[in-house]
């Protein structure tokens, strides 16, 4: 990757220890922090060196060095300051580097857990709704976490006094993979936008060779995977169920539903009488097929049941299909509560039927001394909404894990902060 945006800097000596520190932007930065001995002073155009503090800790190694060159959104920029902080009321610290751009001014670069951010000023003025929420032309953040930092360490040249950020009052919004901050201090509010960046991009903008830690956890701004396929997934489902109700309204008026046989019977059952009950032989009817055929059967049950087995034959080929259906109805009251289970009507389906001229023949039989009447309807090309419905379950079924998967991620996400939804 080619470096050679910018000329080489100039440097001095740091007042306390003389190591050497380079100044990359003389114009913009006056205040520095030396590597080597963890001073941080004022070095301005004119009058002396200014110590400002010295830090009680070395900045530990960083995956990006001052002076470090690369390309972040196709746009040179340059690593010119390294900051460490934390929250005040937690120890889990953070790191910023100060990024020297050409076109733009300064970037920022944050790095938490492997989490990854760029930060640039953000124009404009934005107003908090509600205590809670910010809203701008694009989109509404959400109150992810409010605080106040500590600066443990830094090094190289910055264009502002980095201990003053300890006096400010930081909010962030989100809206992934999207961050507004707003920092209210004694000069003023200032508001910043930040947007996420994994490490693979990092990497590949620096030209780094050594894999970048994975991240730890749920960013605050990290984009769910499930969430940034859920709109093209949810797209692609609902074309897909309207092209098979589509379909379905196509193939029924292609081959409409139509009532074959409907008939009547009564039967009377003696279970004391083996042998006693006699068939049911339905009149014969005309099949256009090969198609589905549905035969129901409703029967007046009443805390009983009947079991019907069943032959269709084809009058022609002399082939028979067999089955058997059982109709039963039970109600009652139990402590009071009414209850009731079964039903006084059951159907076959019988697919791909050949064309023919068939009859239907019932062998009832029963419990005890009764007395039924069983209704029968023959029905060609009936409408099969239990396929219609179990082939729109199964295209819900991703989108409805995706949206699972999205709120679990949220979730985690959201247990980092105290403004959860």
């Amino acid at each position: 990757m080619p470096f050679n945006e910018s000329s080489a800097p100039t440097s001095f000596d740091c007042p306390v220890c003389s190591t050497s520190i380079p100044i990359f932007d003389p114009s913009e930065s006056c205040y520095f922090g030396c590597a080597h001995c963890q001073n941080y002073f004022y070095y301005g155009e004119t009058g002396p060196i200014d110590r400002k503090t010295t830090f009680s800790t070395r900045m530990e190694p960083t995956p990006l060095s001052v002076g470090s060159e690369g390309y972040l959104d196709g746009k040179w920029v340059r690593v010119t300051g390294i900051s460490r902080k934390r929250e005040e009321r937690y120890d889990d610290p953070w790191l910023e580097y100060v990024l020297e751009t050409k076109e733009s001014g300064y970037q920022m670069l944050s790095e938490f857990n492997g989490h990854w951010m760029l930060i640039r000023p953000a124009e404009g003025k934005y107003t908090e709704e509600k205590g809670k929420n910010v809203t701008d032309e694009d989109r509404e953040y959400k109150l992810f976490n409010r605080y106040n930092c500590r600066v443990l360490n830094a090094v190289g040249e910055f264009y502002w006094d980095l201990l003053e950020d300890s006096k400010l009052q930081i909010s962030e919004y989100i809206h992934p993979p999207y961050l507004l901050s707003r920092e209210v201090g004694l000069k003023g509010t200032e508001w910043y936008k930040a947007v996420y960046k994994t490490p693979q991009e990092i990497a590949t903008a620096f030209g780094l060779t050594n894999q970048l830690p994975k991240p730890l956890g749920i960013g605050a701004i990290q984009p769910s995977p499930a969430g940034q396929k859920r709109p093209t997934v949810a797209w692609l489902a609902t074309r897909l169920a309207l092209l098979i109700v589509v379909l379905q309204v196509f193939f029924y008026i292609l081959k409409p539903q139509k009532t074959l046989f409907d008939q009547s019977y009564s039967w009377n059952s003696d279970s004391t009488r083996p042998g006693w009950n006699q068939p049911i032989v339905t009149s014969s009817f005309a099949f256009d097929g090969p198609s589905a055929m549905a035969i129901r059967l409703s029967a007046n049950v009443d805390n009983n049941w009947v079991e019907l087995p069943i032959s269709l034959i084809n009058e022609t080929s002399g082939k028979s299909y067999e089955f058997t259906r059982t109709v039963e109805y039970y109600h009652g009251v139990d402590g009071g509560e009414s209850w009731e289970e079964g039903a006084q009507k059951d159907e076959a389906i019988l697919s791909r039927i050949p064309s023919g001229q068939y009859h239907l023949n019932l062998y009832p039989n029963s419990e005890g001394k009764n007395r039924f009447y069983v209704h029968v309807t023959v029905v060609q090309n009936p409408i099969l909404y239990s396929n219609l419905f179990l082939m729109l379950i199964l295209i819900a079924i991703y989108p409805i894990v995706l949206f699972i998967q999205q709120n679990v991620f949220e979730q985690k996400r959201w247990a980092d902060s105290d403004f959860g939804p």
